[in-house]
């Protein structure tokens, strides 16, 4: 064989090394050998400086239940997104949830052609074994009351043409001294309709028709309540009438 330098085993022993044959080594500073505890090396850490700037607390976060050495924070922000601004929110002393409305709030107008609301007497849902309670009333605004009066002899009409939107025919008077024929009509001018007939007898006097509920003439085409007054007596008399309602706006 030739010389040379050939490749040597690097061991403690004869055998041949590995982790159950490693070879010992000590490490050192220089001076001081580096400790050790329970296996693991011993590291001292110094003063450690953290600027303002360079943490940011939104970016630590914990999740539930965080316990031992992690950090139990939940820093959860809400973003401006025009500014694309960070914002911390508030808590009052009652745990309750701090908004501050500067401006009005930009709710959509309710509407009926896209909306609809559920009307109940409670929570549950509105049905034939949850009704809602109503009165009813027949009372209305003043200044909508109407009293019609109208006088005539022999024969003639008492006509009312609603004005609102709506007339609530709730009544009608007449009288005469002698004998007379009351014939009350409703609806549009052009096409009336008989509602109601009442008589006065030959001794005369004075009658009054009630409808309840009302009858309803709207203002469409000209709505109109007449009193068609006959005298029923073989000479002249003056006959009367007074209609009576609401003309709902």
């Amino acid at each position: 064989m030739a010389d040379g330098s050939f490749p040597t085993l690097v061991s403690k022993d004869t055998a041949a090394n590995a982790v159950a044959n490693p070879i010992f080594v000590e490490l050192t500073d220089g001076t001081t050998a580096i400790s050790v505890t329970g296996n693991k090396l011993d590291v001292n850490v110094g003063t450690v400086t953290v600027s303002a700037s360079a943490l940011d607390i939104r970016d630590i976060v914990a999740g539930a239940g965080a316990t031992g050495d992690n950090i139990g924070i939940m820093a959860n922000t809400v973003k401006d997104g025009t500014a694309g601004t960070f914002y911390y929110p508030l808590v009052d002393a009652d745990g309750q949830l701090q908004v501050d409305v500067l401006t009005a709030p930009a709710i959509r107008t309710i509407t009926k052609a896209s909306d609809s609301i559920q009307v109940s007497k409670d929570t549950s849902v509105n049905s034939a074994t949850n009704p809602i309670y109503v009165a009813v009333t027949t009372d209305v605004v003043s200044a909508t009351e109407i009293h019609d009066y109208d006088t005539t002899v022999d024969t003639g009409n008492n006509d009312y043409t609603v004005t609102g939107t709506t007339f609530l025919l709730k009544s009608v008077i007449f009288a005469a001294s002698g004998g007379m024929k009351a014939t009350i009509q409703a609806g549009p001018v052009g096409t009336l309709v008989t509602k109601a007939v009442g008589f006065i007898a030959h001794q005369g006097g004075t009658q009054q028709l009630f409808f309840d509920p009302p009858i309803e003439v709207p203002v469409t085409s000209t709505g109109t309540v007449r009193v068609i007054m006959t005298n029923r007596e073989g000479s002249a008399q003056s006959l009367y009438s007074t209609i009576i309602g609401n003309d709902i706006p």
